[in-house]
């Protein structure tokens, strides 16, 4: 047998550079999937997480998109939970067991208008559905789904943040409950400060903290860009006053009347600006819930009833700004 062939000095060399090449070319990764956007929808936040829609099953993580009109979930290549800002009436958190660890969970309740997903709807018609959601940073993404879907300004919330704070403070405030948005150079004119630096301390030192006092969580915003609901407008680089308007329900002069006659109730409301197709009803029990889903004039209002009614069977009427609703007694 013939003695082995020693290797040579460039042979060794070339051992280093030696790459073995695969047969096929790799497959490239799959890009990252995201929704669609609509038309005048900003994305605010976007995060991994889980969700599921019953308490007592299991996590399905998921990918998580915050925009201003709807919170979404995906999978893979497709949208699995989708839940329009709207439809949200409640939240509430929990500490729970997520991988392998407590975690802030929160407990969105939706009306029963929204159709995305499982859990929903209800066939009645006449109860809430929820989801469990968990992500990492859990306060800002709390923060910013209370403040688009929950909080209600109005003048009364103004006045009291105002006697909070200083002068400056309220007149910034109360430009921005009027115009909606302002810059950093129209809010600086306005109080006669020096520098920018100023009003970006009236902000941070006294105007949010004294409105998560009072209406648990910050209520002026800084939006690289943002469409005004009012007039289709995005506007670039501008504080904002965050929160839906209230449709001014507490007015005391407000009709409002609740009426018993005999085998259903009639409720009669006054309410502006709004039509029938922007109107929805939740029934549970004997509490109403009515939400206005109009851009500009969302706003949700609950009302507590003698008695327990279905949702089955209501009638709703709307006619010069007034509502008129009529619904069932629950059977006992």
């Amino acid at each position: 047998m013939p003695a082995p062939r020693s290797i040579t000095q460039n042979e060794k060399q070339n051992i280093g550079k030696m790459r073995i090449k695969p047969k096929f070319s790799a497959m490239p990764a799959p890009k990252l999937f995201r929704p669609k956007l609509k038309d005048g929808e900003t994305l605010v936040l976007e995060g991994q997480g889980g969700f599921k829609f019953h308490e007592r099953s299991g996590w399905k993580v998921t990918l998580f998109f915050l925009t201003n009109q709807r919170l979404i979930g995906c999978q893979l290549q497709k949208v699995t939970i989708e839940i329009p800002i709207e439809s949200i009436i409640g939240i509430t958190s929990s500490i729970q067991v997520y991988v392998m660890r407590k975690r802030e969970i929160l407990r969105i309740a939706c009306s029963p208008s929204c159709k995305s997903g499982g859990g929903f709807q209800s066939p009645g018609g006449d109860k809430a559905g929820h989801v469990w959601f968990v992500i990492n940073d859990m306060a800002i993404w709390k923060n910013a789904i209370y403040r688009l879907a929950l909080l209600k300004v109005d003048e009364p919330l103004i006045e009291t943040i105002g006697r909070d704070v200083g002068a400056d403070s309220r007149d910034i405030l109360w430009y921005l409950w009027r115009r909606h948005h302002g810059s950093i150079d129209d809010l600086a004119k306005l109080i006669q400060a020096e520098n920018h630096r100023d009003v970006l301390m009236l902000i941070q030192n006294e105007i949010n903290p004294a409105a998560i006092k009072r209406a648990g969580c910050p209520i002026l915003s800084f939006e690289r860009s943002h469409i005004d609901p009012e007039t289709g407008e995005t506007i670039g680089y501008a504080w904002w006053m965050m929160g839906t308007p209230s449709a001014d329900l507490s007015r005391p002069d407000r009709l409002l009347d609740i009426m018993d006659e005999g085998d259903c109730i009639r409720v009669i409301l006054e309410v502006k600006q709004v039509e029938k197709s922007d109107l929805s009803l939740h029934v549970s029990r004997d509490q109403l819930v009515i939400s206005s889903e109009k851009p500009g004039h969302q706003w949700t209002e609950t009302f507590q009833l003698p008695v327990d009614v279905t949702y089955n069977h209501h009638d709703l009427h709307l006619r010069n700004q007034f509502l008129e609703i009529r619904l069932s007694k629950a059977k006992a």
